[in-house]
């Protein structure tokens, strides 16, 4: 593997984890419109070949929605899809490790445990 190519995989790694955590604080408010978010959309979507941009536009609707009982939900699935947009397998750890951050910083108010 190239030295660019291990590059570019990390920062796809990256924009991925930066999505996670904003599926995470779902669980306890409608997360701000962050830079971070919507690099990460918008690198995904030109890394994926910029094919169908719906499973994108989709978790930048739940990440925005109004916080209800189906926040996390939503915004859990608009990911996944993603995911196979990029025909990645999601790692179970990196939502893990973000739910555990989220709950150490915000307490036990979200649901207990990822996914």
């Amino acid at each position: 593997m190239s030295e660019s190519s291990l590059l570019t995989d990390q920062l796809r790694d990256k924009a991925l984890l930066a999505l996670e955590d904003a599926v995470q604080e779902c669980r306890y408010r409608t997360p701000r419109p962050s830079f971070a978010v919507r690099f990460a959309l918008a690198y995904l979507w030109v890394y994926g070949g910029r094919g169908d941009r719906r499973p994108y536009d989709e978790l930048w609707k739940s990440l925005r929605a109004t916080k209800s009982p189906w926040s996390f939900s939503g915004a859990d699935h608009a990911l996944a899809g993603i995911y196979r947009a990029l025909q990645l397998d999601r790692p179970d750890e990196a939502s893990w490790e973000m739910w555990r951050r989220w709950t150490a910083h915000e307490g036990s108010g979200g649901r207990n445990g990822p996914g």
